[in-house]
């Protein structure tokens, strides 16, 4: 049996949590471009509400979608068959650690620090472990990972304003967020709530909703990779790829082969 997923209970506002995200703005031409350079099947991991996804098949690559939350599964069909792209998807409930292909991939990728909701180092190099295993000769993994930094970890901590917008019903809706940020042991929670309005502004319902997530530094995160086998071809500091050098970097975006 598989694991419930936080992301069942989070799926009817992703949308609106990605739209307000830099990073998904930023990731998204990135990560759509590697799987149309890709050479065989191409993977996404946490594939969430095929953001990422479906641009991609709109554009003639075929993806294989693994998500354990089946909430946010049902949401990427609906968005395919929105696009007239499902043909173009093949979609696993799955946990990404224990997947299985029918054939070996040409890119596995990973995006929006999915790799941060397995919470420990040995979670996380199981999971690499495992995705070395599904690539083919010269198949590569792409994935990417908060770069938390003094001033990261900062502005995580502040009681934010992610959002007003009005719900499908027409309810004005705010939607805040703030982060429990751990140190010592790379561990966020992330705590969203969502104060629902009525006409005259006063607060009719609120509801929370969880996320855990956890983060590699950049030498962790290269230690993994080479222990699984992989051969690190380039770390990035950005989605334009620009290098990683400590004092600019805004991302840890990682491309790793399996050797040949």
């Amino acid at each position: 049996m598989l694991p419930t997923s936080e992301y069942d209970s989070f799926a009817d506002i992703y949308a609106v949590w990605t739209d307000t995200a830099a990073s998904t703005r930023a990731n998204l031409a990135f990560y759509v471009d590697a799987y149309l350079q890709a050479a065989g099947p191409v993977v996404e991991l946490g594939v969430g509400d095929g953001r990422i996804a479906v641009p991609a098949a709109a554009r003639g690559r075929a993806v294989i979608g693994i998500d354990l939350s089946a909430a946010m599964l049902e949401r990427c069909r609906r968005r395919a068959a929105d696009a007239g792209v499902l043909e173009q998807l093949t979609l696993q409930h799955a946990d990404f650690r224990h997947f299985k292909l029918d054939q070996p991939a040409g890119l596995v990728a990973l995006p929006y620090h999915s790799l941060g909701h397995l919470p420990t180092l040995d979670d996380k190099r199981g999971a690499i472990a495992h995705i070395f295993s599904q690539l083919q000769p010269g198949g590569r993994f792409v994935f990417d990972d908060f770069l938390m930094t003094p001033a990261l970890i900062d502005h995580m901590r502040r009681v934010q304003l992610r959002a007003a917008y009005r719900t499908a019903a027409g309810a004005e809706t705010l939607l805040w967020v703030t982060s429990l940020v751990d140190e010592a042991s790379q561990s966020i929670r992330v705590v969203t709530w969502e104060d629902t309005l009525d006409a005259e502004g006063v607060l009719v319902r609120r509801q929370y909703r969880r996320l855990s997530l956890s983060w590699l530094e950049p030498s962790q995160a290269r230690t993994l990779l080479q222990e699984a086998g992989f051969v690190i071809e380039s770390c990035f500091g950005d989605f334009a790829r620009t290098p990683f050098a400590n004092n600019t970097a805004r991302e840890q975006v990682w491309i790793a082969r399996r050797p040949e």
